[in-house]
């Protein structure tokens, strides 16, 4: 990837409908080139598909809500049935696993507080956690997908985080 491909990245990511046309205006491509770049991108899985963002209060998802997982002992994010069940509770966005304390965390946007409750027993009735730790959003500061990809412009920035790049010499 170079410094073109980080631009079309940074344009995509605000508005992955912008004609081919107008991105490559910005970019300074052809459009055909632009859409060369973009299926290459997308055949490396730099990006992983195309979607549409949607008002979670516009659709009656009022609640935003994150829940810490507790393993109990010996269990772990390796067992298939903890995956599938975090992957059967529709209402779960995201889900990561932790270093520290709790194990994991994912979270939640569902229409209601009895919703809420749902999901949270389910978890705790599957046998797989210790406890839970739930905490509700009152509002929403930044919610935001844009990855900030100003390292790879920065001067050296991909030469410092390319895992093939030879370590600079010290000639001091």
């Amino acid at each position: 990837m170079d410094e073109k491909d980080i631009a079309i990245l940074e344009l995509l990511q605000k508005d992955a409908r912008m004609p081919l046309k107008e991105i490559g205006e910005k970019v300074g491509l052809a459009a055909p080139t632009v859409h060369e770049r973009i299926q290459a991108m997308l055949r490396q899985n730099v990006i992983s598909g195309f979607t549409t963002l949607v008002d979670p209060r516009k659709v009656n998802l009022d609640i935003t809500a994150f829940i810490m997982l507790y393993f109990k002992t010996g269990g772990s994010l390796g067992d298939p049935k903890v995956v599938e069940l975090i992957n059967s509770l529709a209402d779960i966005q995201e889900c990561f696993h932790l270093a520290g304390d709790e194990d994991l965390i994912i979270k939640i946007r569902t229409k209601n507080m009895t919703t809420l409750e749902d999901i949270i027993l389910r978890l705790s009735k599957s046998g797989h956690f210790s406890r839970t730790k739930t905490i509700i959003a009152l509002s929403t500061v930044k919610d935001s997908v844009v990855l900030n990809l100003s390292h790879f412009t920065e001067k050296g920035g991909r030469e410092r985080n390319s895992r093939h790049a030879p370590a600079a010499a010290d000639t001091a």
